[in-house]
Parts: C-alpha cells; sequence; structure tokens
C-alpha cells in the first residue's frame, strides 16, 4: 500500500521570515501634494514663436518671479513626483493658476537635453523702458555670437553688471534658446534683448541719446585701461571666431583691446564681455554722480 505524501508544513521558515521579496508588495501613499502618479500627455513637438522656454531650476525660480503673467505653462517629466524641486515648481504654478503639462523625459530631450526635468513656458521677454533716463548705462551690441553657452554667459554678468539692453542679430547667432536661459540662471529675465537684421539704427539713436560705441578688438592699440570710459556707453563684442564685422567696426567710436600676454590665443567672448563689462561697472561707481 502507498503512503501518502506528508502534508505540506504551514510554517514559515526562516529563509522566509528574512526574505522582503516574498512579502506581499505595499503600494507607497500618494503625496499629499500631488496625489498619485500622472500619465504623461501627448506629446507636442512645437510651441508659438512668441514664446520661450527656460529651463533649469536656477533659471526657472527667476522666471516664476519676474514678469509672472507671461508664464504661460509649465511642463514636468513624468514621475516629477519624487523631485522636492519639481513638486516645488508644481505647487508654485497651482498656486498662480499656470497650466501644467506631464511630459515624458524624451519629448523634453527633444527640445534640451540637460532640462533638469522641468521646462517653463514664457511668451515674449524683458521689454525696454525709453522712459527712464539713466545717468550711468551701458548696452551690448553682440555681433554674431553663436555658442549659447556663450550668450547665457553674457547674459548672467550683464544681469549682475546693470547692462540695459543687448541687440544681437536675427541670424547666424544663437537667440533666447533652452540653454541660453539655463547658462544664464536667470539673467534672461532682467535684460531686455532684441534681434534686428541691422545694428545701424539702433546704433544712431542711441549716439543721438548721447552714447559712445566701444568696440572690442585685437587690433586696437590702446586698452581697456586707457580710458575714461563714457557715463553712456555700448560695447560691441564680436563672434567667438571672427570678431567684430566690418560694418560694425564702423558704427564704433572707438576700438580698444584687453591686454594679454600672449597673442598665440584670444579670450573667450563671454570672459572679455565679462572683463569689458566690470571695467565699466567700476569706472561708473567711482564717478561722481
Amino acid at each position: 500500500m502507498a503512503r501518502r505524501p506528508p502534508p505540506k508544513s504551514t510554517r514559515t521558515s526562516e529563509f522566509q521570515k528574512n526574505d522582503r521579496s516574498s512579502a506581499p508588495k505595499q503600494s507607497r501613499p500618494p503625496s499629499r501634494l500631488t496625489g498619485p502618479s500622472r500619465p504623461p500627455q501627448a506629446d507636442n513637438t512645437s510651441i508659438p514663436k512668441s514664446w520661450r522656454m527656460v529651463v533649469g531650476h536656477h533659471a526657472i525660480r527667476e522666471a516664476f518671479q519676474i514678469l509672472p503673467k507671461t508664464t504661460r505653462e509649465l511642463w514636468l517629466k513624468s514621475g516629477f513626483e519624487s523631485s522636492p524641486e519639481l513638486r516645488e515648481f508644481e505647487e508654485i504654478a497651482q498656486k498662480n493658476k499656470i497650466k501644467i503639462q506631464i511630459k515624458s523625459e524624451a519629448t523634453l530631450d527633444r527640445f534640451c537635453n540637460t532640462h533638469q526635468g522641468a521646462a517653463l513656458l514664457k511668451e515674449g521677454q524683458p521689454g525696454w523702458d525709453d522712459s527712464v533716463v539713466k545717468d550711468f548705462s551701458t548696452f551690448l551690441i553682440l555681433d554674431g555670437i553663436e555658442d549659447p553657452h556663450n550668450l547665457g554667459a553674457i547674459l548672467r554678468t550683464s544681469w549682475l553688471m546693470q547692462v540695459d539692453g543687448i541687440f544681437i542679430p536675427e541670424n547666424r547667432a544663437v537667440q533666447l534658446t533652452p540653454t541660453v536661459h539655463k547658462v544664464a540662471c536667470g539673467g534672461a529675465e532682467h535684460v531686455p534683448v532684441e534681434s534686428c537684421v541691422n545694428f545701424a539704427p539702433n546704433a544712431e539713436k542711441l549716439k543721438e541719446q548721447g552714447f559712445w560705441i566701444f568696440g572690442l578688438s585685437h587690433k586696437a592699440e590702446k586698452t581697456i585701461f586707457d580710458f575714461k570710459l563714457p557715463e553712456k556707453i555700448v560695447w560691441a563684442i564680436g563672434a567667438e571666431d571672427k570678431g567684430l564685422r566690418s560694418t560694425t567696426e564702423r558704427l564704433c567710436d572707438e576700438l580698444v583691446s584687453i591686454p594679454q600676454v600672449s597673442n598665440a590665443a584670444s579670450y573667450n567672448a563671454s570672459v572679455a564681455t565679462a572683463i569689458a563689462l566690470t571695467e565699466t561697472f567700476r569706472q561708473h561707481r567711482l564717478s561722481p554722480k
């Protein structure tokens, strides 16, 4: 007569007690701030031409504060709830009744691969305030800057050095891209940037208002430290590899150089701009008001 197999033990072995994977999984309760994770919305590969995309946590925080009425949408990556910074952005957007869209990582990557999980969409940019007449004023003409990191760094320095406005070409130059906003760390919200086909009309208008145009050029014999800089000044900065175009040089009242110990290389465009703006700021601060 065959024996029946012994009944299976209902006791839990020591191995099973220590094996967490055998325990039933419990779902984590949803965040009290955000609720359950939201599915990504349909992919949107374009934004209106009048809008600009701000990425980078520092830049987004500044953009929320400056001209909040121009903010149109906040894009957050799917699964953003795990990030305290992104949950903070969601709270700010909800408080200000800003539309929130959940986007896939791939969608955000299509616009900027260093987005840090969020993008703020704003309409327009800081505008000129011609009604304010300042005794000390500084503008920039950027003659064909193509590297977004250079333009972003220039915007950040311009914000800190109280630049009143920047002119850039419409063609063959970088515009206000997401990367520019991220590098600028909020500077793009403070300094008006105007794209123009020709610098001449704006240059002549500024000259009529008492501005002098100084161009940075390695060909100049006098250096930036040889001049008492005017109270109203426009700095013309050339492209990274070509410098100032001849048409832009002709708009300048003076060409000046920045001292260096070797002619085998030249300053980065953003570094050269920072040196010029720092010397301008120093002299303006020392001038009697």
